[in-house]
């Protein structure tokens, strides 16, 4: 039976489920029994969600609380893309040791407007990029936190849907990620009338010099310079994706906004696939699709747009919001 049907028994690695809750009662009744269940199974429980809804879920687990571990290794939300490879590199870890493991998360994502939408494109990923470890994870969303169409895309993005009781049933208004990708590619944000960087490139031979003057706009933006190597190497990749396989001329862009900085790439080409592409680490000896990933890796947030102008895709680097469990680093 397939995973979108509401009474398929899923594989674990399809085991994603999403709580929905409204309030603290909501919480404890949903996910309190999940976290006992992988307790008493003998599973590591680890909870990387809010501050709020960690302290309600210590009240409602008393002593067994401090069975918990209540940070993921590394994870923090200043970034997306590096948490999203905080928590598959956890997993990995805990898979090659052998140590069952039962996971929490919660969106703790904030930041500028958009910052939501590139979250539920890793989430809808997750399934795969994470569920190839067998190993059972809730995400958590707090009604009163989000709009009626961001609740709507987040029971797109998860297989199964925490019931009242916490018992796990499948999910027939699941979305498959090919699909969801697809259809949620950005948004892409306005360009502001005046940018620290606006250069065309013809040929690739300009490659390295405007990565050098990405990089020297962005530190002049304030950026720290961990962020700014990051922003070279992964705006460089998205660049170099454009010169060789989109229509040139190539554009880029680059600007500071809500703290952080904005790269833009477009080039004349039609875009296929790229609104689906990097999410999935390809093969160590691959000939292609190895950039658009390690751009997906280093960026906060990467949105793209495609359309009879061409395509377009944003990168946004810099620390946004701390989040992702009471210890978190």
């Amino acid at each position: 039976m397939q995973a979108g049907h509401p009474d398929a028994p899923l594989a674990a690695s399809a085991a994603h489920a999403v709580a929905l809750y409204g309030s603290d009662a909501e919480l404890r009744r949903m996910v309190l029994p999940f976290v006992r269940e992988g307790l008493h199974g003998g599973e590591a429980v680890v909870a990387a969600v809010s501050e709020q809804a960690a302290a309600v879920l210590c009240e409602g687990l008393g002593k067994a609380r401090n069975d918990v571990r209540w940070a993921v290794p590394g994870l923090t939300y200043t970034s997306l893309g590096p948490a999203s490879e905080a928590v598959r590199s956890y997993l990995a870890e805990q898979h090659e040791a052998g140590t069952p493991v039962r996971l929490l998360a919660e969106n703790a994502t904030g930041g500028p407007a958009g910052r939501t939408a590139a979250y539920l494109r890793l989430d809808a990923v997750s399934s795969e990029v994470y569920g190839v470890y067998g190993f059972p994870w809730a995400c958590l969303y707090d009604r009163r936190r989000h709009p009626a169409e961001v609740l709507e895309q987040v029971v797109q993005v998860h297989p199964l849907l925490l019931g009242a009781d916490g018992r796990a049933a499948g999910n027939g208004a699941y979305v498959s990620p090919e699909a969801y990708l697809a259809a949620h590619p950005g948004p892409l944000s306005p360009v502001p009338p005046t940018v620290a960087l606006d250069v065309t490139l013809t040929t690739g031979a300009e490659l390295s010099a405007v990565r050098n003057r990405a990089a020297a706009a962005a530190g002049l933006l304030g950026l720290p310079v961990a962020d700014t190597r990051d922003l070279e190497l992964g705006a460089g990749e998205v660049i170099a994706n454009a010169l060789e396989h989109g229509v040139l001329p190539c554009r880029v862009r680059l600007w500071g906004e809500a703290g952080q900085v904005v790269v833009r790439v477009d080039d004349r080409g039609p875009g296929d696939g790229v609104a689906t592409a990097g999410f999935r680490r390809p093969p160590l000896d691959s000939r292609s699709g190895m950039g658009l990933w390690i751009a997906r890796q280093l960026a906060d947030v990467v949105h793209v747009g495609t359309g009879v102008d061409g395509n377009a895709v944003e990168l946004r680097f810099g620390a946004v919001a701390r989040g992702g469990g009471r210890d978190a680093a």
